[in-house]
This record gives C-alpha cells, structure tokens and sequence, in this order.
C-alpha cells in the first residue's frame, strides 16, 4: 500500500511532534510505502486537518483520507465536510466532554510515541536539576500557580521552568528560570535531572529514563507506579487518575516527592517504559489495520459489506425524507427517491447480497461518498 504522509497543523510544535511519530510508525511496517507525491497514493494520511490540496485530490480520484487530530482542538473542526474524510483518529491529549458527532467514521487513542529509551542521556552532565511543564491547556498556568511556593523553597536546586507568562519573573528566586521550551520539550528533559509536569514533558521523561511527578491539568498525580502506569498513560499524565480540571494539587506531597527523588534516586522509568512500548506497539498495530481497512473499503465498491451510517437517522415530513445527524439534530440532505429505496433496501436486505448488487451503482456509489453508506 502507497500512503502519502502530510504535515497539514501550520506552526505546531505537537503537531510536529505527532508526525514524526506516525511517520516512524509507518515506515516500521511491511507492505507500507511512503511515497513523495499523493499521484501515486493508495491513501493520503493527514497531521492535521486536509488541506486544499488534499481535497482537491479527494474529489478527482477514489483515494482514502485519514487524519490525526489532538482531542484538545474537537471544537475547532465542526466546519469541515466530513464526505470528504474517510477516517479521523482524535488523539486523546485531553479527555474533555465534547460529543465529535460521527462516531462511525472516527475513534479516540491514546498518545502515540515511541518509548525506546536513549541509553547514557541521564548520565550527561546536566544543566538544571528540575525541568518544570506542567502543559495546561484550559487554565493556563493553573497548576503551575498552586507549586510556584513550593519551587521557591528549593533553593539548592536549579529550576527549568516552560511558561509563556514571562511575567512569573517577578516572583521567582533566582535559582529558577522561566522560557516558552513548549517546542523544545526533549531538549529541556534531557538537560535537566528530573521532570515535573504532564503530557509529552512525561512522555520524554520516560522515553530519557528521568524521574518524574505527574502534575498537570487534573491536579497532583505524583510517581506512578507499574500497576497504575497505563491508567496514567490513557488520560495523558494529566495529573490525578479520574480526577477533576483544576483539581486539588497538596504541596506538601510535592515538595516531599521532590526531596525523595534526589535523596533516593527513585527512578523506575525503565520499567514503565517496557510496560509502555508494549502497549503503544499494540496500538500501533490497531491504527495500521484500521488504515488498511478504509483504504480497501474506499477502493471497492463491496454492496455486501456496505450498511447505513448509524450517526445519521431519517424522518419523514409531509410525503418528503430528510437525512439529519443523530447527534446534533442537523438536517444533512433532503432524500431523493431512489436514494430512499437504496437506503431501505440496505436496512432490510442485510443478508440478501444478491437483490443489493442489482441495486442502482451509481445510487449506491454517491451515498457511499457521502459517507450515508460506510
């Protein structure tokens, strides 16, 4: 299969991130080409929402779409034509309560990454003891607020602090540094002895083989352990397992995590990164299988395995049928009459294979691209 990977976010330091990891993702498998130009592409795969590019290639070829999209940004793609998206894979940076309304056309993952650890990095001579990120995304700051105190009291350690609030300079010590290190996130982990934050600032605290405390969006989270590591791993380290935004953050726990750390030179990330390479490889063999499926599934046209797309419903009004999403109760099309029996047809003759392949091809063919049949 011929796939063409493209980099649609604009500026996106974790946009740039999820590429990179889907990339190595892909040309880790057998039977995967990555191609140059999407002229010879099986399926075009977008980081990032389609561009008009990709649509204009949508629209003149049969040709499969998949995109990757962060969780945290939902509200921001409800204007895009879903017809013209085969497949979206919503990567679940943030677990907030926002319905995307087609759930037949798109699944929620994990974070993919890649686990393998960089042997000797921790042993380097380090520039800071303690990189702080704590990668909030809908209380900028919040978290970082509620442990400002307890950072100030480490005087004896050098502090690496990722904020985009530069005017937290005022009320730091000067044993603590303060920069936007959002795209440079690695580089921070690697200079500095042990990490405390969230989301990909613990990704690469593990991927280092660096001691870290979860503290984030959902409050205090502290050392994970191999028995509650891929609870922590599904809801992206976002602080406390379940619990609440802008959640309870105790500063005593922290302060005594940190002093623990150093005192003892806890560090199990060897462990927790076999126990997440296992699962990320697991889930990467989920998204490869699922890519594969919808690029066949576009490629022919199979009326025995075709059924009607469950997050839309029909009514009837006045002698005339209208399409509307399930979810959010928007009228999609008006229904043509043969559109209609197509549908029917499909619902009530799952298993009469033979009565569907005389169905109208073309009927068939123009509810199947937009997406009414799947």
């Amino acid at each position: 299969m011929k796939v063409s990977l493209v980099n649609t976010a604009q500026k996106s330091s974790k946009y740039d991130t999820l590429y990179n990891t889907v990339h190595n993702m892909l040309i880790a498998k057998n039977g995967i080409e990555i191609v140059k130009t999407d002229d010879y592409a099986d399926c075009i795969i977008c980081v990032g929402d389609i561009s008009s590019e990709v649509i204009k290639r949508k629209q003149s070829a049969q040709i499969s779409i998949i995109r990757f999209l962060y969780r945290s940004d939902v509200s921001k793609h409800f204007h895009t034509n879903e017809t013209l998206i085969d497949f979206t894979f919503w990567v679940n940076d943030l677990d907030i309560n926002i319905l995307y309304p087609y759930l037949q056309t798109s699944t929620k993952i994990a974070v993919p990454f890649d686990f393998h650890q960089i042997e000797g990095t921790s042993n380097k001579n380090n520039k800071y003891d303690i990189y702080v990120n704590t990668g909030e995304f809908l209380y900028a700051d919040s978290a970082l607020f509620k442990i400002l105190r307890t950072l100030n009291r480490l005087t004896q350690y050098t502090i690496d602090i990722c904020s985009k609030n530069t005017n937290l300079r005022n009320i730091l010590n000067s044993n603590i540094t303060i920069s936007d290190s959002s795209s440079s996130i690695e580089q921070h982990v690697i200079q500095s002895k042990m990490v405390i934050g969230s989301g990909y600032a613990i990704l690469y605290a593990i991927k280092h083989n660096k001691p870290f405390i979860v503290i984030g969006e959902r409050g205090y989270g502290g050392v994970p352990t191999e028995t509650n590591i891929l609870q922590y791993y599904y809801e992206f380290f976002q602080g406390t397992i379940g619990g609440r935004l802008d959640g309870a953050l105790p500063e005593n726990l922290v302060y005594e995590d940190i002093i623990n750390i150093f005192a003892k030179g806890q560090n199990n990330s060897s462990a927790l990164a076999e126990i997440l390479s296992s699962t990320n490889k697991e889930l990467e063999n989920n998204i490869i299988a699922k890519i594969t499926e919808e690029t066949k599934h576009i490629q022919a046209l199979n009326m025995t395995d075709l059924k009607f797309n469950a997050d839309y419903t029909i009514i009837q009004g006045n002698g005339i049928y209208w399409l509307l999403n399930r979810f959010t109760r928007f009228i999609i099309k008006k229904l043509e009459p043969t559109e209609f029996e197509v549908i029917n047809n499909v619902l009530q003759l799952k298993k009469e294979t033979s009565i569907k392949q005389n169905l109208e091809l073309n009927a068939i063919r123009e509810l199947k691209i937009k997406k009414i049949l799947i």
